[in-house]
């Protein structure tokens, strides 16, 4: 990224700096010592009678002394500067930012989504705490948090305070529910505007790979647009700053085989663990070293200048029914999504009125399920096909 290009060309500038400064202080140690060794004081002529030879024994000593002293403090002042060189390594400067956040009960945007006696801004507070101390463990960091306690904080100081430490990219950390409560697995929101895109989408893929292996089910990486651009402020003010940033849903507090990942402290610490994996996999950080040169990702660009969100449902979606016995109803549906991908399906046996919770669509075009259902109940079936940004088409029976 440019910025830390930049705070690179300042390392090696100080790396240079303390390496002559140590080989010449070396060079001058050295040839000062040689002089003690060897007695050149420019008086040590003889004839001289004992009283200056004591005298000129004890200025030798007096001398190395010095010289002892002289030394000492030019290898603190080495490691003072190499200690600076140090401080001045290629760092990423990650800030990462709890979602949610502030003292009030009924406002729904400091409180986030409350579910299961809890709200989403505890929760994310956990995580981000996990998440800062795992990347601790890696060279090359600097965490930053947008809060470390229960405060409200508006998206645009969030964003602001993120540019205040010359921050290289901002996480947004969520927990996300759904209005049917039947919605499951992570996600990923990113800019749909081109560098910014390329650099939350590359880093999200990661994030959610980690996720993937915990359990989660994988959304994927999305957009959203609103009238002022992207639709979600933190990531439009933050890009209004020349900071990428990404928001990361880890799951859906309101389902329950999500909810089994993150109902404790372990397993919240486990989330942000994950998050920290992805993170230094990215970026190519590595645990307890200091790399000289961190590698700079080069995340395709995308093929045009806006990534807009798939605004259209599946298609072409139908379904076949076929009796091993009366009472099983054997299915196979069949669906399409040129945009984006197939997330869902689900199902009602009472013509739509309640649908059974939602399932993870897991072929290509079509996907085969069972249900118990009778002849007479078969008219009351519907079938529906659902792509990652939730939308959704009704099948019709062939």
């Amino acid at each position: 990224m440019a910025k830390r290009k930049k705070r690179q060309k300042r390392i090696r500038f100080w790396k240079a700096f303390v390496f002559l400064l140590l080989a010449v202080l070396a060079g001058t140690a050295a040839f000062g010592i040689r002089r003690i060794k060897s007695g050149e004081s420019g008086e040590g002529r003889p004839g001289r009678d004992a009283g200056s030879a004591v005298l000129q024994g004890a200025a030798g000593r007096l001398a190395a002394d010095t010289q002892d002293a002289q030394a000492e403090r030019q290898e603190q002042a080495v490691q003072e500067e190499m200690q600076k060189a140090w401080e001045e390594a290629p760092k990423l400067r990650i800030v990462l930012d709890p979602g949610h956040g502030g003292p009030g009960i009924t406002d729904e945007q400091e409180l986030g989504a409350v579910y299961r006696d809890t709200c989403e801004k505890y929760l994310t507070l956990e995580i981000a705490k996990a998440l800062g101390e795992e990347l601790s463990h890696y060279g090359n960091v600097e965490v930053f948090y947008t809060r470390k306690s229960d405060t409200a904080m508006t998206l645009k100081e969030r964003a602001a305070y993120a540019a205040s430490v010359d921050a290289d990219i901002l996480v947004s950390l969520h927990l996300n529910a759904s209005k049917e409560h039947n919605l499951f697995g992570s996600e990923v929101f990113v800019s749909a505007y081109d560098r910014y895109y390329a650099q939350g989408a590359g880093l999200g893929e990661q994030i959610l790979g980690e996720l993937a292996d915990y359990g989660f089910a994988s959304k994927g990486v999305k957009t959203r647009l609103g009238s002022h651009g992207d639709y979600y402020g933190i990531i439009r003010e933050c890009k209004s700053l020349g900071i990428p940033a990404l928001i990361v849903e880890h799951g859906y507090m309101d389902e329950d085989r999500d909810w089994e990942r993150m109902d404790s402290a372990e397993k919240l610490w486990e989330l942000g663990r994950r998050d920290a994996e992805g993170i230094a996999a990215y970026f190519g950080l590595e645990k307890g070293r200091e790399l000289a040169e961190l590698p700079e990702p080069e995340p395709a660009l995308p093929s045009q200048p806006l990534m807009p969100p798939d605004t259209t449902p599946p298609e072409d979606v139908w379904y076949t029914a076929s009796r091993e016995d009366p009472d099983t109803l054997e299915i196979t549906l069949y669906a399409k999504d040129p945009e984006s991908r197939l997330m869902y399906y689900d199902y009602s046996l009472d013509g739509g009125d309640t649908y059974q919770r939602a399932e993870l669509w897991a072929g290509g075009e079509s996907v085969s399920f069972s249900v118990t259902l009778s002849e007479e109940q078969e008219t009351g079936l519907r079938v529906r096909a659902y792509n990652t940004y939730e939308l959704r088409t009704e099948a019709k029976k062939r």
